[in-house]
């Protein structure tokens, strides 16, 4: 009789804490993304404006091989930043699945390196070099990155690895458009240690953090 008491009165206790309480939808998870992707998009192109277009742009927009590396990193880049605003909720709106897109993109894409490493000879030894393109790529992701971060650190993310990892997914797609926007070599050893690696030696410390930055 006394549990059953107990419990009348801690339900009663309950109810009078959360009467004053009303549901409150989450904050717009799509509109801040679409100011950060908006913003990101034309810090970019400040950026590629400031560094000039390669010279044979126009030459590559009629290459379908061209083409489809911009449409596959564009599409990781949305997908990615999407997955990110829902993380930033615990329960990521009931729609966790969708960071599965973004990373079956990345596989896809990281496949079609290696198909055009083995095509054009895993021995460009010559094009495997750090060069101006590493130090102009992390610029172009700097500010994106820290932007993201900051957003993602206003949210409740229970899922810190998973936001961090979609917020350099996001910026390193970004990154790598703006280079191959820029940078006039094709090689994939020049791409692979110049647009690739830097980001990723940088996501892997970001991500090492992601617990301490996302806690709340």
């Amino acid at each position: 009789m006394s549990n059953k008491s107990d419990k009348i009165n801690t339900d009663d206790l309950i109810g009078k804490l959360c009467e004053e309480l009303k549901p409150r939808p989450p904050r717009s998870t799509y509109l801040s993304m679409l100011i950060w992707g908006v913003g990101a998009v034309i810090y970019l192109v400040a950026f590629v404006y400031y560094l000039g277009l390669r010279p044979d742009i126009t030459e590559r927009f009629a290459d379908a091989v061209f083409i489809f590396e911009i449409g596959i990193a564009s599409s990781m880049f949305f997908t990615a930043a999407l997955a990110s605003s829902l993380l930033r909720f615990p329960d990521s709106i009931q729609r966790d699945w969708v960071k599965i897109i973004p990373v079956s993109l990345f596989f896809a894409f990281t496949l079609w390196v290696v198909a055009n490493s083995i095509q054009e000879g895993m021995g460009l030894v010559d094009t495997m070099y750090l060069c101006h393109c590493a130090h102009e790529g992390m610029l172009m992701e700097a500010l994106p990155i820290l932007a993201l971060i900051i957003l993602t650190m206003r949210g409740n993310t229970t899922q810190p690895y998973w936001s961090m990892a979609m917020n350099i997914l996001a910026v390193s797609s970004l990154g790598w458009i703006g280079l191959r926007f820029t940078c006039p070599m094709d090689q994939m050893g020049h791409s692979f240690f110049n647009h690739l690696i830097p980001i990723a030696i940088v996501g892997s410390g970001l991500i090492f953090f992601a617990r301490k930055l996302f806690k709340w």
